[in-house]
């Protein structure tokens, strides 16, 4: 009977470390997943709302004066040489910075999914 008790204590035991294991080792529900498109859309990250774009695959952001975009090391003027921007958008009488134009350069992060 001793025996069987703590045989019956040990399965429990093995089965509550298991089942940690397997609820610690799930993904957490509602974040992109690696292979997950995440489609056009706004997010609002380090206080500032950026634009991703999917056709091209990064971050855009306005100031209200001018265009940026993410690089992954820091924003760059962007030039509308990908697909934002081509269709869809009406850019008014925005003029593009020239390149000796002295453009002060946002500081803050972008979103990535881990």
């Amino acid at each position: 009977m001793q025996n069987t008790k703590v045989w019956l204590c040990g399965v429990f035991v093995g089965m509550a470390i298991a089942g940690g294991a397997l609820l610690i080792g799930q993904p957490t529900i509602g974040l992109a997943q690696p292979n997950e498109v995440l489609k056009d859309h706004w997010r609002n990250h380090d206080g500032h709302w950026s634009y991703w774009h999917e056709a091209d695959k990064r971050w855009y952001y306005t100031d209200g004066t001018h265009w940026f975009f993410s690089t992954g090391a820091g924003w760059e003027p962007y030039r509308f040489d990908k697909h934002f921007g081509r269709e869809g958008f009406e850019r008014g009488e925005y003029k593009i910075p020239p390149p000796e134009a002295k453009v002060v350069l946002p500081k803050h992060e972008v979103w990535r999914p881990r």
